[in-house]
């Protein structure tokens, strides 16, 4: 039988797949390996620390991604204010096929091993605040009232992911995305009738 090539950044989205969908708890060996299409000596070749390190490997990949799609976005200071954010917020609904899919740092946040990726999950919030708030501070508000803000757009993206999961309807995370820029003190666009 030929060998298949697995590329790293499939094996990448892969893992992701399987702990965003079940979990650190519920993401056993047999299934992580299925996924990826190597052997569990292969991912003990690949993650010596077995499942932790792997967790740990998706979780810097979910940084990188907020890095380079909200932070980086949100610094590019020749584009308009409310351009960069919404590219920002294009790129967290893509992520999160528009409230489909669920975020990995909310299913790593509530497993046995979550100190463990506290400092991890942390950062990504941290992130995405600091983006926020520093969108909201460029377009006026107060620095302290937009680090409220910054928060609240965090907890609103976060809540609405498990509420359209639970309910079954993704224009509730659609809505609250939609909501973000008003949040953050821009004005709230007319809808056209």
């Amino acid at each position: 039988m030929p060998v298949t090539k697995v590329f790293p950044k499939d094996v990448d989205r892969k893992l992701s797949d399987v702990f965003t969908r079940f979990g650190y708890d519920g993401a056993s060996m047999e299934l992580l390996s299925q996924a990826t299409g190597l052997k569990k000596a292969s991912l003990y070749h690949r993650f010596p620390g077995g499942k932790k390190d792997m967790a740990a490997h998706v979780l810097k990949k979910v940084e990188i991604w907020f890095l380079e799609n909200v932070q980086f976005v949100i610094e590019q200071e020749n584009l308009p204010v409310e351009e960069r954010l919404q590219i920002a917020l294009l790129g967290i609904s893509n992520l999160f096929e528009d409230g489909a899919r669920n975020c990995s740092l909310r299913m790593l946040s509530a497993c046995s091993e979550t100190p463990y990726f506290q400092s991890s999950i942390a950062s990504c919030f941290t992130i995405l605040s600091e983006s926020f708030t520093k969108i909201a501070v460029e377009n006026g508000m107060d620095e302290r009232m937009a680090k409220t803000k910054g928060m609240q757009a965090i907890v609103n993206i976060q809540g609405s992911l498990v509420i359209s999961r639970a309910m079954n309807d993704n224009d509730i995370f659609k809505t609250s995305i939609a909501a973000i820029p008003q949040l953050l003190g821009f004005p709230e666009k007319k809808s056209v009738k």
